[in-house]
């Protein structure tokens, strides 16, 4: 019977999350995602202290796995990439995890860190794998064939039309804006609003790089530079945007100079900007009206 590996539906899932799972499947094992966030997910992580609600929502889908699967993947993400880090929440999830669910499966919680090159990474997966009792090559190859399905699936064209419609760039981390439960259904309420809603993940990533790498000051942490990229390329195109919402989660360090920074350029060009942070207080109703009253805006801005 395959080894049941628990993949916890929050925080680095939506980076990498059909990656993990095609990898454990090529490597002969059973991956379980857990079901979407709901109320009571985010009760269940509601117990730990001094972290964002993405981390709480995290810890709420381990417990979910917890009596259900053989291991949970976890693994400690420190860089994601040479001179970057990754947010120190996401660094020690394998230590919160294992002090808060005590009794729960054992941990696959193997170390990336890309700062000094990929060895870290190749480490991590021939590790993972021979637990799973595969030969480094084999891993290597689950690895890349997993790769190159994302790859695939993610070429579709980045430019579509916004048929007539205000565009609105909608700036965030993928746990935030893809958890329905967490953003309150962010993008779809924009989209009932009228609005043509553009996320991160459609900008063009050279465009990306260069408008990152053009900032006075590098940022290092690795996922909201790309943030910054992404949103500083939809603002230097030749057609901005209508709109800019930069979604965040209330204590996140990090987010909150990557989010004045946006403010500042999206004024330069003239472009309205919109702050919504996000916790487990937030009001449904304060949201909508916020969104009403700036997409609103927007129409009466429009020639």
């Amino acid at each position: 019977m395959p080894l049941r590996i628990g993949i916890p539906r929050g925080l680095l899932y939506y980076y990498y999350g059909d990656v993990w799972s095609d990898f454990f499947r090529t490597l002969g094992a059973e991956p379980a995602v857990s079901p979407e966030t709901t109320r009571a997910v985010l009760a269940a992580g509601g117990c730990i202290d001094e972290v964002c609600l993405p981390v709480k929502a995290f810890y709420g889908h381990a417990r979910v796995l917890a009596g259900t699967v053989d291991r949970l993947f976890l693994p400690r993400v420190v860089s994601a990439a040479p001179g970057h880090y990754t947010c120190p929440k996401i660094i020690g999830l394998p230590d919160i995890l294992r002090s808060s669910l005590p009794g729960g499966p054992p941990l696959i919680a193997p170390t990336v860190d890309l700062r000094a090159g990929r060895l870290s990474l190749y480490r991590a997966i021939t590790g993972v794998g021979a637990l799973l009792g595969r030969s480094p090559l084999y891993s290597l190859y689950a690895w890349q064939r997993a790769w190159r399905v994302r790859r695939g699936e993610q070429a579709a064209a980045v430019g579509e039309g916004d048929g007539g419609r205000p565009r609105v760039v909608l700036v965030g981390h993928p746990y935030l804006l893809y958890d329905r439960q967490i953003s309150m259904d962010v993008i779809g309420r924009l989209t009932a609003l009228g609005m043509a809603v553009v996320t991160p993940d459609r900008a063009d990533r050279r465009a990306a790089d260069r408008a990152a790498a053009a900032l006075p000051k590098n940022i290092f942490w690795h996922y909201c530079r790309s943030l910054a990229g992404a949103a500083l390329a939809f603002l230097g195109a030749a057609s901005p945007p209508a709109g800019m919402i930069f979604l965040t989660s209330f204590a996140c360090g990090p987010d909150s100079l990557i989010g004045e920074l946006l403010r500042r350029q999206a004024g330069k060009r003239g472009v309205p900007f919109l702050l919504l942070a996000l916790d487990e207080h937030t009001a449904e109703a304060g949201l909508v009206t916020r969104l009403e009253a700036f997409t609103d805006m927007l129409r009466r801005r429009r020639p």
